[in-house]
């Protein structure tokens, strides 16, 4: 029975390396591919955006996903399909570690593949690694790629 692979995935050159692996595993495995890219961002997106007065209620201002995932997914799908695999894209905003976590649980996912030393905008600011977060919450799911 086919599971599922997640591929954290940022168009970083470690980010391509962690994709081939994905794809072999894929390959190997006969795995469903998710690429999930991430925008960090110091606050929570998906809180309310306005919190009203008493006389109103918090409203949430939807969010559309970024032009700049465009060029970001085209890339990941030209790799994907030249290995004659099919891939869902997704994304998300906020905390990467976080995101990746609760997508991997979220999709059933049987493995995490994500690029070593993989630090974003938020985690180089706070100095944590992204890979070893979501290694730290979901184990040995993970394969962290040089």
């Amino acid at each position: 029975m086919a599971s599922t692979i997640l591929i954290g995935y940022d168009d970083s050159e470690g980010a391509d390396r962690a994709l081939d692996r994905a794809i072999e595993e894929a390959k190997s495995s006969g795995d469903s591919l998710v690429v999930l890219s991430v925008f960090e961002m110091l606050f929570d997106p998906e809180g309310p955006q306005n919190f009203g007065n008493i006389n109103e209620r918090a409203e949430m201002i939807p969010l559309v996903e970024p032009a700049e995932l465009e060029p970001i997914f085209a890339h990941a799908r030209v790799r994907i399909e030249a290995a004659g695999l099919e891939a869902d894209y997704v994304w998300a905003v906020g905390n990467a570690a976080d995101k990746i976590a609760a997508t991997a649980r979220d999709r059933g996912a049987r493995l995490v593949v994500l690029a070593a030393h993989h630090h974003g905008f938020l985690s180089r600011f706070l100095g944590t690694d992204v890979a070893v977060e979501v290694e730290r919450e979901l184990g040995s799911r993970v394969l962290v790629v040089d």
